[in-house]
């Protein structure tokens, strides 16, 4: 990994912020966002922190977050943020191209799907308000060392870098240094590349969710005319409690956010019918010639908007985010 200068690093990247800009068609490229504190989480009341919005160059980042070896005496540093570049690259024409197809009754939708889906975890890896949450969804795997001469040395500057902001970060974010290096460790494992053209194991991870035969996956994708999407500081949210499943919300821009739900088949259909027709079922599922995705377009229903919405606050750290400053669909 080769020394770069980039000190302000995102956690949301900034070209999701902008499909959620105040003004998307600034032709300046200054994009701008209303930021909201939570004021109270149980009322669901927010207060707007600044009347113009602030500058997504410097909205959701933080100062050498991602970085593990900053000597001092100049402006390079080693950091994470190569590894996040060919997620975030194509997230503005996956999630254009994704809506523009659902809008024409397009079925051929699946790159997009994945593509996204993948940049959607990722914020949520790399999220420091995620970070306990992080190490308890991938256990272990911060403790990996890699067996490439080359990556291990990179681990290791992770471990013995110099990190004159690392006490200062860990007392924002009330994580030990311990925690926090192991969270470092953690994503650079997970998004290390060791052969060429072979998946690592984020894109793994990924695809075992994707092509389980014993797991459905479905995409619920909600979009509306007017009223705004919340962004959590969080970048995600849960729709529906813990269970036999997994579940994420995603913003997509500010008129769109989607449902991703991993489900396990044998709970779907436990119950429903007699043991020997629910053997018969899951054995031809896991038969099928190819996972598939089911997924659901719903325009305008202004209910699961308001959901959305709460879900968001409910669940974010300090703040949400919105294309608007007033008006924000809650109930």
């Amino acid at each position: 990994m080769r020394r770069n200068e980039t000190r302000n690093q995102h956690f949301v990247p900034q070209v999701e912020q902008k499909l959620n800009a105040s003004n998307p068609n600034s032709t300046g490229g200054k994009f701008r966002i209303y930021s909201f504190r939570i004021a109270d989480r149980e009322a669901y009341r927010l207060e707007l922190e600044a009347p113009r919005g602030g500058a997504i160059a410097s909205t959701l980042s933080m100062l050498d977050l991602f970085s593990f070896d900053v000597p001092g005496g100049g402006p390079l540093r080693l950091n994470l943020e190569a590894l996040f570049h060919k997620y975030e690259t194509n997230v503005e024409i996956r999630t254009k191209g994704l809506l523009e197809k659902l809008a024409a009754g397009s079925t051929d939708i699946k790159t997009e799907l994945i593509d996204l889906f993948a940049a959607k975890l990722l914020n949520f890896v790399r999220n420091p308000f995620c970070i306990q949450k992080v190490l308890n969804s991938f256990p272990s795997v911060g403790h990996y060392e890699p067996t490439d001469p080359e990556l291990l040395a990179t681990y290791r500057r992770i471990v013995e870098g110099q990190k004159p902001h690392q006490a200062y970060l860990c007392q924002q974010l009330d994580v030990s240094q311990e925690t926090y290096v192991t969270w470092l460790r953690l994503i650079f494992v997970l998004l290390m590349q060791t052969e060429d053209d072979q998946p690592n194991l984020f894109e793994g991870v990924i695809k075992s969710l994707f092509e389980a035969r014993d797991t459905q996956a479905a995409a619920f994708v909600w979009t509306y005319d007017q009223g705004a999407c919340l962004l959590s500081d969080r970048s995600y949210c849960q729709p529906i409690p813990d269970g036999p499943h997994m579940a994420m919300s995603f913003n997509l821009c500010s008129t769109a956010f989607v449902d991703y739900i991993f489900a396990d088949a044998a709970t779907l259909v436990e119950g429903r019918a007699a043991p020997a027709f629910v053997a018969f079922a899951l054995n031809n599922w896991r038969q099928r010639p190819q996972a598939t995705i089911n997924v659901t377009v719903t325009k305008n229903n202004r209910p699961m908007l308001a959901r959305y919405n709460r879900r968001v606050i409910e669940q974010a750290r300090e703040r949400v985010y919105c294309a608007e400053k007033a008006g924000i669909v809650l109930a």
